[in-house]
């Protein structure tokens, strides 16, 4: 597994990541919304739950298991999860883009896997200190979000067509759907609330701690 040199490039790291996505969320919603590709339109909050989405389980697991501190069960939890996440946004931007033939089902598996997985991991990774708690406490919150996730794909399924030229994938910010935009909104909430409680304790207590 690779790692940081040190705890200030670790750190420097984090915040340019999280800079970079939220630049490339912007960018994207221009793009669907202006451009208007195979999917459709997304709503603000639905690009909120992407963005976040993506930072929980794509972004953060590359960091996370680059942490040299953390126990080599803990970051191979995330080196799992960042393979899983990969081969996703591989096959399943090929059936969205190219193939045209996704299924919200597809999502919803990968969704259970992952979540097991992570519950797999934390319950065999007791911490030695500080930082691997809040990091193992951090596995069961990740697999946690998956929840929300699945019931997000099985609404797609049951309302929109999501297969052929006129394949929606983003749920539109019209009245008709506002159960599950509300439903979007509190994740965002919750994700918004507790991803920089953990950052900051993560940071705080890596300037404090060795492995």
């Amino acid at each position: 597994m690779w790692s940081f040199a040190s705890e200030r490039t670790l750190r420097r790291t984090v915040f340019a990541a999280i800079s970079a996505l939220a630049l490339a969320a912007a960018v994207f919603y221009q793009a669907q919304n202006m451009l208007r590709p195979v999917g459709g339109n997304i709503s603000v909050v639905k690009l909120l739950w992407l963005g976040g989405a993506i930072l929980l389980w794509g972004v953060l697991p590359l960091l996370l298991l680059a942490d040299p501190r953390l126990e080599p069960v803990l970051r191979r939890a995330f080196a799992v999860l960042a393979a899983l996440m990969l081969s996703r946004a591989v096959v399943e931007g090929w059936m969205l883009y190219v193939t045209l033939n996704w299924s919200p089902w597809y999502g919803i598996a990968h969704d259970a896997l992952c979540a097991a997985v992570l519950l797999a991991f934390a319950a065999r990774a007791p911490p030695r200190n500080a930082l691997e708690s809040a990091v193992r406490m951090h596995l069961w919150v990740t697999a946690a979000f998956f929840a929300p996730e699945m019931y997000f794909a099985w609404y797609m399924q049951a309302h929109f067509v999501t297969k052929g030229e006129a394949a929606v994938y983003f749920v539109p910010d019209e009245p008709a759907h506002a159960q599950v935009l509300r439903a979007t909104a509190v994740a965002v909430v919750c994700l918004a609330i507790y991803l920089p409680v953990f950052l900051r304790r993560w940071m705080r207590v890596s300037e404090k701690e060795g492995a």
